[in-house]
């Protein structure tokens, strides 16, 4: 006689995720910003060169990052696991 054996359940493997390393390196830049801003404005204040300080440029610094990851998030997007 033979025995009939439950099928076994086959567990699909997690996709990589971009989006939760988006948020997370975006949202950690944006809370130091935040956090020097509110905390250090005197260090933000600081002269750079001619009329830039330090605040502009962790402000472009962080545009270019959030440009970067969403450009990188997009391409990984469609892959398919």
């Amino acid at each position: 006689m033979s025995r009939q054996h439950a099928p076994r359940l086959h567990h699909r493997p997690h996709p990589y995720r971009p989006g939760r390393s988006f948020a997370l390196v975006n949202g950690v830049t944006f809370g130091v910003h935040l956090l020097l801003a509110l905390f250090a404005p005197e260090f933000m204040a600081t002269r750079t060169w001619g009329e830039t300080n330090i605040g502009m440029l962790a402000i472009l610094a962080q545009g270019s990052l959030l440009l970067w990851t969403a450009v990188r998030y997009d391409r990984h997007a469609d892959v398919e696991y």
